[in-house]
Formats: C-alpha cells, structure tokens, sequence
C-alpha cells in the first residue's frame, strides 16, 4: 500500500503545478467576468436613467393642446397686427398665417377667418423659398415679385378685413 501511494503521490506531483496553474487562470478569469458584470451593470443602470430622464423631459416640453392653440392664435394676431402696421408684407403674412392655421389645436372660427391667407398661400406655393430664392437669377426674382404683388393686390381687400378681425 505504501508503494502504491508513493507512486500515486509521485503521479499526482507532475500534475500539481497545473493543477495550480489551472487554478489560477480560472480565478484571475472569474474575477475579470465579474468586473465585466459590474461595469455592465452600471452601464445599463445609467442608460436607464438617461433614457427615464429623457422621456421625463419630453413629457415636461410637451404643450398642452389649449397652451399650443393660445401660441398659434396669438402669433396669428400679432401677425396680423405687424401687416397692418406694415411692418410685414401680405405674402409672408399668408405663408405664415397658412402654416399656424394648418395646427390641429387651432378652432374653425380662426380657420374660416383665415380662409383668405391659406388661398393665396395656396397660389404662393410654387414660389422658391430660402435657398432655393437666393438661386434665382435677377430676372426670376422679379417675375416672382410681380406675380406676389398682383396676387397681394387681388386679395388686398380681403386679407385687410381678415386681418382687422384677426388682431383682435
């Protein structure tokens, strides 16, 4: 029996270095995964937070939709003022009028009222905005001025008493 164990033991040395060596690789590889765990953890508790804020923010900048009817009618107004003033032209007062309008929160009084500004708008549509103005050639932008002005003095009269009740 003792012979027996001496060459156990002598087998068992040649295989206790790796056995260690195992041992090791395994330890210093389970703590790497743990640390792993753990940044990833944080990682995912942090987006969680920047997505919750996220949405907590979109919540708070959300208007309500009587705060955002009260907006447009008052740009509206105000708008309609600054053309009475002259301060803006009939063109711009219709392509803008036309966009606050078309808000969903805006009642059909104000939209019957403006009826005039979303027609010219309408006929103002094919008129290059922005960029696309700054583009034009001399010649173009004085066809476009002309064809404004003829529209503006068609509907004259008509954006003038809309814009009178408007600015109330």
């Amino acid at each position: 029996m003792l012979a027996f164990t001496k060459r156990l033991g002598g087998i068992m040395e040649g295989y206790t270095v790796w056995l260690v060596a195992g041992a090791v690789i395994i330890l210093v590889l389970a703590s790497y995964a743990a640390i792993l765990l753990m940044r990833l953890r944080a990682l995912s508790k942090a987006q969680r937070a920047a997505v919750q804020a996220a949405d907590d923010a979109v919540v708070e900048f959300q208007p309500a939709s009587n705060e955002h009817a009260l907006g447009a009618r008052e740009s509206i107004r105000v708008l309609a003022k600054c053309f009475l003033d002259g301060q803006v032209g009939g063109s711009e007062l219709c392509l803008r009028v036309a966009v606050l309008v078309d808000q969903p929160a805006i009642d059909a009084g104000v939209r019957q009222q403006a009826g005039v500004f979303v027609e010219m708008a309408a006929e103002l549509a094919d008129i290059p905005t922005h960029d696309a103005w700054k583009s034009l050639g001399r010649t173009e932008r004085e066809n476009y001025r002309k064809h404004m002005a003829a529209l503006e003095e068609k509907h004259g009269a008509a954006m003038r008493e809309a814009a009178e009740i408007l600015a109330r």
